[in-house]
This record gives C-alpha cells, sequence and structure tokens, in this order.
C-alpha cells in the first residue's frame, strides 16, 4: 500500500502526518517548537526546527504500518511571513524572525500610518497589508539595526522552504508564500519598483525562485533521509503556506467556497478568480491559491478557538467541550442579551473593521445573566464576527468549516443559522498537511488534477442546513452597533494602558 507524508511546520508545533492516497490520516507526530522569545522579540533557531520535524518523521516511520518503500511522496506546509535567512555557505545568517515577533513595528507604522502612500503602493503590488511580522517588514528592520547580518543573506525564505531546502538542498518557494511575503501579485513578478521605494533594491538578489505549489521541488537527499527514517530520493513537492494548504485540505477550491480553519491555524477565507480581485482595494487581503488561477481572500484571522477555549476555563473550570455544548444548549438564542465581543487577541490577528487595540468585552449582563447565557454568547459572538468578515459575499451558500473541537457540536448549528448558510464540516483534523499532500500529489499524478484530488481525499462529517431566526437577525445588528461604538473606548483603554503600564 501506497502512503505520503504531510510535513507541516507550524508556528508552535511542527506536525508529521501519514496520509494513504485516499486523504485519510493514518497516523501522526507532533513536536512542540522552541520559540525564543524575550520583550518583542520571537524567533526560533533553524538548525533545531529541521532536526526536531526529521526527527518527527522518524518517529511517525517508526511507528508504522507504513515501511520506508511505501511512502510515494511528502508534501510540505507551513506558518507563513517571517524571516528564514540562508548564506552563500548554505547555512542560516542568523536564528528564523518569526511573523509574531514585533521589532518591526516602527517600519510597520511607517509605511502603514506616517506614509499610507506606501502601504498602499506595497498593497498594489502584494496584495495584502504589511505589518510588524511581514517579510518585507523585517527586512527592513534587518538592514537598520542589524546590517552584518542583512549583507550575509543570500537567499530569503519561509519556514516551510527552509524544510524543503534540508530535505532536498533546493531554495524556492511557493505562489502563496512568495507573493505574499515579497513578489507582486499574482503574477510572482519581482515587483522591482516597490523595493526601490522601499530602499530595498538590493533584496532582489536575495529572492528565491517561484513554482506552483503542485511542483516536485527535488528528492530526498541521503542525508535527510537518514535523519528522517525513509529512503533516499522520495519526491517532495513544493508546497503552499498553511492556510493555503488547509483550504485545499477541506477541498475549497470552486469561485465562491468559504473555508473556515480553527484551531492552530485560525482563518476565514473565500475562493475567486484571479481575474475577480483588486489589489487596490486596501480593505482586502489577498493570496495566492495553490490551484493557479485561483486566490483566496483572508477575510479574517480570528482566533476562534482562543475565545472558546478562555470561555470554556473561566465559565467551566474546563475544556470539556460535550459539558459546554450541554450548558449552550440550555440557554436560549440571544443570550438573554448579553453580548460578547471575542477580541482576545485582536493585535495579533486580522479582523475585519477592527482595530489592532480591540479587547473582549461582555455586555448586557444584570443580576440574572448566568455562566449558560455568557458561554452562549460567546458561540454566538464567533458566528456574529463571521457574518460580519462575509458582509460583501450576500451569495455565500456554504461555508467549510474544520479543525478544532470546537468544529463540531452546537457551534457550526450556530453558525449555519447566523450566517443563513449551510455549513459542511470536513472530517479530519490536519488541513494543511492533508493540502499540502494534495498538491504533491497531483506533482505526482497521483490524482489527475485539483478536482480529483477533492473528490478522493475530501469527505464531510457533518452537515449542517440553515434555520434562519429573527432573534440572530437582530442579535448581529446589536452586535455590529456594539462593535462600532466602542472604537472610541479602545482608544481610550490604550491611552489609560499606556500611562499607567
Amino acid at each position: 500500500m501506497k502512503y505520503m507524508i504531510g510535513l507541516d511546520g507550524g508556528l508552535t508545533q511542527t506536525k508529521a502526518v501519514l496520509f494513504d492516497l485516499k486523504g485519510a490520516e493514518i497516523n501522526k507526530v507532533m513536536v512542540e517548537n522552541d520559540i525564543i522569545a524575550g520583550g518583542e522579540c520571537r524567533e526560533i533557531e533553524m538548525i533545531s526546527f529541521w532536526e526536531k520535524a526529521a526527527a518527527a518523521v522518524a518517529l511517525l516511520m517508526g511507528q508504522g504500518p507504513a515501511e520506508p518503500k511505501d511512502i510515494m511522496g511528502i508534501g510540505v506546509t507551513g506558518q507563513g511571513e517571517g524571516l528564514w535567512p540562508v548564506g552563500a555557505n548554505g547555512k542560516p545568517v542568523c536564528n528564523a524572525i518569526l511573523g509574531i515577533d514585533h521589532r518591526a513595528r516602527e517600519e510597520a507604522e511607517y509605511v502603514s500610518k506616517i506614509t499610507p502612500g506606501m502601504g498602499k503602493l506595497i498593497h498594489r503590488n502584494i496584495g495584502c497589508p504589511v505589518r510588524e511580522g511581514s517579510t518585507l517588514m523585517i527586512l527592513k528592520w534587518m538592514k537598520k539595526h542589524r546590517l552584518d547580518q542583512y549583507r550575509k543573506i543570500k537567499v530569503v525564505l519561509l519556514a516551510k522552504d527552509w524544510l524543503r531546502y534540508c530535505m532536498t538542498g533546493r531554495m524556492v518557494t511557493d505562489f502563496s508564500d512568495g507573493v505574499a511575503s515579497f513578489l507582486r501579485f499574482p503574477s510572482g513578478r519581482v515587483p522591482s519598483q516597490m523595493l526601490t521605494v522601499l530602499e530595498l533594491s538590493d533584496v532582489v538578489e536575495k529572492l528565491p525562485g517561484v513554482l506552483n505549489s503542485t511542483t516536485i521541488a527535488g528528492t530526498l537527499s541521503p542525508g535527510a533521509a537518514e535523519k528522517m527514517g525513509l529512503k533516499a530520493g522520495i519526491p517532495v513537492g513544493v508546497g503552499a503556506m498553511d492556510m493555503v494548504a488547509a483550504s485545499l485540505g477541506v477541498g475549497a477550491i470552486t469561485p465562491g467556497d468559504v473555508s473556515v480553519v480553527l484551531g492552530s491555524t485560525n482563518a476565514s477565507m473565500v475562493v475567486h478568480d484571479h481575474e475577480d480581485c483588486d489589489p487596490t482595494r486596501y480593505w482586502q487581503h489577498f493570496v495566492c491559491h495553490a490551484k493557479e488561477e485561483l486566490t483566496l481572500e483572508i477575510m479574517s484571522t480570528l482566533d476562534i478557538t482562543a475565545n472558546i477555549e478562555w470561555a470554556l476555563e473561566e465559565l467551566t473550570g474546563t475544556l470539556d467541550y460535550l459539558l459546554a455544548d450541554h450548558l449552550v444548549e440550555n440557554a436560549e438564542p440571544g443570550s438573554g442579551g448579553v453580548v460578547f465581543m471575542p477580541y482576545l487577541a485582536a493585535s495579533r490577528e486580522r479582523v475585519t473593521n477592527v482595530p489592532e487595540d480591540a479587547t473582549a468585552a461582555f455586555f448586557g449582563m444584570t443580576e440574572e445573566t448566568n455562566k449558560r447565557q455568557m458561554l452562549r454568547s460567546v458561540y454566538e459572538a464567533v458566528a456574529y464576527s463571521l457574518r460580519d468578515a462575509m458582509i460583501d459575499y450576500r451569495d455565500v451558500s456554504r461555508i467549510m468549516l474544520s479543525g478544532g473541537n470546537a468544529a463540531e457540536g452546537v457551534l457550526p448549528r450556530i453558525i449555519a443559522d447566523v450566517t443563513d448558510a449551510t455549513v459542511a464540516v470536513s472530517k479530519g483534523s490536519e488541513f494543511a498537511a492533508r493540502g499540502a499532500v494534495m498538491a504533491a500529489g497531483i506533482g505526482l499524478g497521483a490524482y489527475q488534477d485539483f478536482d480529483d484530488a477533492v473528490k478522493r481525499c475530501c469527505k464531510l462529517e457533518h452537515i449542517y442546513q440553515a434555520k434562519p431566526r429573527a432573534v440572530y437577525q437582530d442579535g448581529y445588528q446589536l452586535y455590529r452597533n456594539l462593535r462600532r461604538s466602542l472604537n472610541d473606548f479602545w482608544d481610550q483603554r490604550q491611552v489609560f494602558i499606556k500611562k499607567y503600564q
């Protein structure tokens, strides 16, 4: 029997997942990544990151049932943004600077707030806004503060590209990571004018080649194979950014499909044709889909899981989702007039129409409010936030929900009713790894094309039909009006915090 391995170099964990050719997860091994944190610094030692990934695969193979001869190929995916710099000697120039690093805050604020025209120029070129964790901003910060290291960079890579290089010796990226980081949307060409304006014209010589996600980048080297418990010569795919791979992994390949991924990769995305995407719409965030002619619009990266797990721990003292569902079901829709603002971590998220200094809050509590209503209000707020993100997409008929314990039970039913859309819950748990395997499988000929890969690999666990309720229509309007009215108060709170902390 033939298998494929999906290697997902995430932010906090790296996962090695064994799949059969029908997309079923046979086994997986997860290892914790050692993030170096101090102040605004967030880094990972690159050699350690690779060695842990290789060890995860070796442990996976040691557990069976696959033998090295059974592995048909390897698909790779990983965290987006950040900077994984490689020198002329083929070794890391320094630690990888992660997308959650904040040291380039000044550079990001300069291009987005002080000189917004520069921010618009960047958006027109790469299709998305930049922030302190963006590759371009980290490069500007490094050129200013670590010039010696900056000059030593031979090739700028992203997380999955580093893993693939360690496996094959080839330094390339794909369109999803490359365009979101430094290449022109959607063509993948080098945006020379933009780089000149950013005083990064010398970065042109540091950019990797860009290939389609389905391309086979190379084969496993003998040294890498020994570390991973595999045979040398196994094909390794180019792969895609984790959010893009996860969207493919749930089967979102048709314009209009909405993919909501929970878990470590939180994102709400809608599929478009390239031709329908205008990068001068500066409020929109586009990244290239694994399928050539398609684009994903990232509508929100609200950390849904964080909001729900916080509510479970604080209100029930446990992460028992079955208990939570029971409590939520015993509260009436509308939560007794309690509305939750689900912005526990807005500063590190991209949320539609919400400022970075937004914070979470309960509104409408009285002495009669109980924990059941508070918990239900959190679930309803998640659904309201998704509807908020999809406000411009009236024709959404299906939402593909995946990942995490929250993707089962009451939550998808509430989402269906609030958004007036069918919610389809995908079967499985490691959707980014599956998407990477599907892309590699297309390149290897295991699947004829994307449609064939989705048909064979993507299965549904549950389907929830919408049952519109007037209470949710009115509840959403209350939520939206409340969110708008809090802008001034969030600003005042930020001034207060800066003054007294």
